[in-house]
């Protein structure tokens, strides 16, 4: 009994190793009328792509990330977003050259530009200002608690909940379409007026990344909502990724890293 446990458990820790390094693409349309819908598939258009949580660390090298840029690249997003956890943890990164990273980062093209916001793990042993400046020298423009127009969109980044200082009234920029960044999906509930954001982007849960069938783990900042599309009101729709690194060791379970593209 034993030896078939050992076994069974190997097995699991082998197909979990596995899937942690897997990559999935979905596309989505989206639709704004008198309300707003999200419909897998693709359409001409702006195509807005999102990636999220890629935790640096000594699991996810920069080396790793070459999958992600040629996926990127090869669908040619007009805009990328990144809703945070660059790194995992500054202390690891600290004594190392982080110019790896800056330079895979500004690898992916987007023809009307990148931006991002900040996560929870960005800020661990002081790493702000070194994530800050790994990002700015990938070419991504850093939208903390920050609105700005780009054709007839407007981005909104709100800094995270949990180690920064987010301002949940902050206004978008007047334009047809509004797309809001969040790292926690949580944060949505300090809105006080959601029908300023047509789409809100998240990312943080890595959608419990270990998730069993019956009782999915949900961290703290994504206990409401943890992955997948979600109505906040017929005008609203939250989007949270999944993520492509891991916190703590590189295991997923029923739960395989993602880019999202946002078809408008």
């Amino acid at each position: 009994m034993i030896l078939i446990f050992g076994l069974l458990l190997v097995l699991f820790l082998i197909y979990c190793r596995y899937s942690t390094y897997q990559l999935i693409e979905k596309h989505f349309q989206i639709i704004k009328n008198e309300q707003l819908t999200i419909n897998a598939g693709k359409k001409t258009g702006l195509t807005i792509a999102q990636i999220s949580d890629s935790h640096f660390s000594p699991f996810y090298s920069p080396k790793r990330f070459d999958k992600i840029i040629n996926k990127l690249n090869q669908e040619k997003p007009d805009i990328v977003l990144f809703t945070g956890d660059l790194i995992e943890n500054y202390q690891y990164l600290q004594a190392r050259d982080c110019t790896t990273i800056s330079q895979q980062l500004a690898r992916i093209t987007a023809t009307k530009g990148k931006f991002a916001i900040l996560g929870n793990h960005d800020y661990r042993s002081n790493g702000q200002e070194a994530v800050e400046k790994m990002l700015i020298d990938g070419e991504f423009i850093l939208l903390n608690n920050q609105s700005m127009k780009v054709d007839k969109l407007s981005l909104t980044g709100i800094d995270d909940g949990q180690e920064g200082t987010p301002n949940y009234s902050i206004c978008p920029a007047d334009a047809d379409f509004s797309i809001l960044m969040v790292h926690e999906p949580d944060q949505v509930r300090h809105l006080p007026q959601l029908e300023h954001f047509d789409l809100i982007l998240s990312g943080h849960s890595h959608g419990g990344q270990i998730r069993f069938p019956i009782f999915p783990y949900k961290n703290f900042g994504s206990k409401l909502y943890d992955q997948g599309i979600y109505a906040l009101t017929p005008q609203t729709n939250l989007v949270v990724n999944t993520g492509l690194g891991t916190t703590g060791p590189p295991l997923r379970f029923r739960v395989i890293p993602e880019i999202l593209y946002f078809h408008l």
